[in-house]
């Protein structure tokens, strides 16, 4: 499971270093990186990757509704590798996309994670977890226990 958040910096070329015990969790698996549904980037093992998308295979071509969503999707996602220093290459139009400069903070999401750029992500927790109490109800509304 990816949990908790890290600072990372982005170098020049558009590298960023994954977390150690991320790397542990990914293995050898291929990374899919994808920018649709959010103001951040979705990194996906392979393994997670397919079982997110099954849905997906099952889409008939002649319904152009759905194969527009397939399009989205698959079109907004790349595929990465993790290189031999931890790192992987987040495509520019991606990162621009999510806003994504010199620092981004990599964000544990169950069986995937997110990158988000630093400003971005600061703002997001200002404006959604304003307080501990506000948390409290909304994970006893969902019935989650802690």
């Amino acid at each position: 499971m990816f949990i908790g958040s890290f600072r990372h910096s982005v170098d020049g070329k558009g590298r960023l270093i994954i977390p150690s015990k991320f790397r542990e969790m990914i293995g050898r698996e291929t990374l899919y990186v994808t920018s649709a549904f959010s103001d951040n980037l979705s990194v996906y093992p392979e393994s997670a990757f397919r079982e997110h998308t099954k849905s997906l295979t099952e889409i008939s071509s002649t319904d152009e509704e759905l194969m527009d969503l397939k399009n989205y999707i698959l079109s907004s996602t790349r595929e990465v590798s993790i290189d031999p220093q931890g790192r992987i290459l987040l495509p520019q139009d991606l990162r621009e996309e999510a806003a994504i400069g010199k620092e981004a903070v990599v964000v544990g999401s169950d069986d995937y994670f997110t990158i988000w750029g630093a400003e971005r992500w600061d703002e997001e927790c200002r404006r959604k977890f304003r307080s501990k109490e506000e948390m409290r109800k909304k994970a006893k509304a969902l019935g989650v226990r802690f």
